[in-house]
């Protein structure tokens, strides 16, 4: 089975397991297959520069990226190791220790004698553009040398203190695949052959790394295979794989992964290693979830490490079943989804949640409940305004009615608020606010523009005969009055389609038209709670300062091509907060009233809101 572990740079030299040769030394080889090597002088400086930081940082360890080796044996049946990934790291490593005058290991590039000759010989002396090899090989030693010339003009000792901490306290992730070791068996040389280079190939070709969740599923089937028979080893680790090949399938689910998560599904190369940074209590750097596992399971004792991984997986285990669990309570997943969905650091709030849940169910449920009322304490819904909209409360209260009103939408049972669609709109563009009513907009010069807007006005008001409005009026004692009219629409309709078949039309007429029939469909306090709405910020745009009428046939035709709608601003440009009024081009004092009972009463267990016609009466 393959061998997963970290090993000290010193530990790749020599070790009690190093064969007795004429100079003691572990042997690599670098494959044929393989290109040489090709590190550029700012890849080289960037290695030094990461050691050299970490000895002044005064840290215990360092980590490098993984060596992976496969074992092979020499003419003389010695112990080599063959590269398959991390070429680049030890050759240059090996030039480090060769300018640096230290012991070092032993280097052979497959087929190709003469690199590998002058890798051994190299020295300012012998400089070489003759091949690719001499001369990537010969301007990393010419950077290496110039930076260690510089550190050492003032610091004798800095040669030595650099070998120490490079040899003892830097790591490397060793991961050594066993099963392709050519000891296994000669009669199949090229099946393994070929199966190096697929390995090499997904490695390197498209720059694909080993992830954190590659090296932890690698370590834990080394590990769990301790102290039993070959049979009972092969049936725990393939009772290990289908339950982990089972959370990984499941966690891609978009609807559950985007329920947990604000990263896009498919730049994650495996969905698993999202639970793993969960329990590990490491940092954002690579390879550190690996690390923490790798430290948390090692051991002296091999029946401890076993132990160890058992425990491990149990709780990888439990994890994914408490978060299933969440995901399948309905009241949980929108709760839990809100908090997420709001959170600047989504892991971290998960982390949160995950350690107040060691309780009674009914326990946590009145944790959670509290931790949403906590995140909307900061929020006056009496101050929820366009123009006051600070740290987006106007987006957290409009995505939290949202959820509410997908959830307890009596028409449809177990429906569930789409987070994938929404934080899929959140990285395509992002989220705006809308408009219900169009906003005062600047005048309009491009003829283009002008004949489409009246183009799309027209076709949505040319069947419209009258409209009822409010209209509130104040007399010279501060006494507001309202009045319902029915006002008849045809005579402006006629001037939309007159205007808009004229060959040349007049910009300043345009305008003066527009504001009219924006004046006509529009109503009072734009830029207050009732006359707001969430869409995405692409479908925002082209929306622009329509009118009511020409926003919901684009908002129909939106829905109808596959776009996502949120469910409280399909229901405003549906019309269905105020049944009884059968306008369907007006957006109605009624229906601002409804809209914002409905926000009221549903934000009513979370969110303190006061009633809007006692906020009137105190203006």
């Amino acid at each position: 089975m393959n061998i997963i572990e970290t090993k000290a740079i010193g530990k790749l030299i020599l070790n009690e397991h190093t064969p007795q040769r004429e100079e003691r030394r572990e042997h690599y080889v670098i494959p044929y297959y393989q290109r040489g090597y090709r590190w550029d002088n700012h890849h080289v400086k960037a290695l030094l520069e990461d050691i050299h930081n970490f000895i002044l940082a005064k840290e215990n360890k360092y980590c490098l990226q993984p060596i992976v080796v496969v074992p092979g044996v020499d003419k003389n049946q010695n112990q080599i190791w063959e590269v398959i990934d991390g070429q680049q790291r030890l050759i240059t490593m090996h030039l480090i220790f060769k300018i640096l005058g230290k012991p070092k290991y032993v280097l052979n590039f497959e087929k190709r004698n003469k690199s590998t000759e002058f890798l051994n010989t190299i020295n300012p002396e012998n400089y070489s553009d003759t091949n690719p090899d001499f001369y990537y090989l010969s301007e990393a030693y010419k950077e290496i040398k110039k930076w260690f010339d510089e550190k050492t003009r003032n610091d004798i000792g800095y040669i030595d203190l650099f070998n120490s901490k490079l040899t003892n306290d830097v790591e490397v992730i060793w991961y050594q695949i066993e099963e392709l070791s050519t000891n296994i068996d000669k009669t199949n040389i090229t099946l393994i052959e070929g199966k190096k280079i697929d390995i090499f190939n997904r490695l390197n070709i498209g720059k694909i790394p080993l992830s954190d969740a590659e090296l932890v599923r690698a370590l834990l089937l080394s590990k769990i295979k301790i102290g039993v028979s070959d049979r009972e080893a092969i049936l725990r680790q393939s009772e290990l794989s289908n339950e982990w090949h089972m959370i990984e399938m499941e966690l891609r689910n978009p609807s559950f992964w985007y329920f947990l998560n604000n990263s896009d599904i498919q730049k994650n190369s495996s969905a698993i290693e999202f639970i793993f940074k969960l329990i590990a209590d490491g940092t954002d750097k690579k390879y550190s979830t690996y690390l923490w596992i790798e430290k948390k399971i090692r051991s002296e004792d091999q029946s401890t490490e076993k132990e160890n991984t058992l425990a491990f997986w149990t709780k990888t285990k439990d994890y994914f079943s408490k978060l299933k669990y969440w995901y399948q309570d309905i009241i949980l997943y929108h709760q839990i989804g809100f908090l997420l969905a709001i959170a600047e650091d989504p892991v971290k709030k998960l982390k949160e949640i995950i350690k107040n849940s060691d309780c009674t169910k009914s326990e946590f449920r009145k944790h959670v409940l509290t931790s949403v009322k906590e995140s909307l304490a900061h929020i006056d819904s009496d101050e929820l305004s366009y123009d006051n909209n600070k740290n987006k409360n106007l987006n957290i209260v409009l995505l939290l009615h949202n959820i509410i009103s997908t959830y307890t939408d009596k028409k449809i049972q177990k429906n569930k608020f789409p987070f994938n669609l929404y934080k899929e709109t959140q990285q395509n563009g992002g989220w705006s606010i809308e408009h219900i009513h169009a906003q005062a907009s600047e005048e309009m010069k491009n003829e283009n523009a002008i004949k489409k807007w009246l183009s799309d006005t027209y076709e949505s008001i040319k069947e419209i005969t009258f409209i009822e409005k409010i209209e509130a009026e104040t007399n010279d004692y501060g006494e507001r009055t309202e009045t319902e009219k029915v006002i008849n629409v045809r005579p402006i309709i006629k001037e939309v389609y007159e205007l808009k078949n004229q060959d040349k039309i007049k910009i300043e007429e345009f305008n003066i038209l527009k504001t009219r029939i924006i004046e006509l469909f529009e109503s009072d306090s734009v830029h207050e709670l009732d006359n707001l709405a969430l869409l995405s910020k692409k479908d925002n745009s082209s929306l622009n300062n329509a009118i009511f009428p020409v926003k919901r046939n684009r908002i129909l035709k939106l829905e109808q091509e596959g776009r996502y709608i949120p469910q409280t601003t399909r229901n405003i440009f549906l019309k269905t907060y105020s049944h009884s009024d059968l306008q369907p081009f007006y957006w109605s004092a009624k229906d601002k009233m409804k809209y914002f009972e409905d926000i009221k009463n549903k934000l009513e267990p979370f969110l303190e809101v006061k009633d809007k016609k006692e906020t009137d009466a105190t203006k």
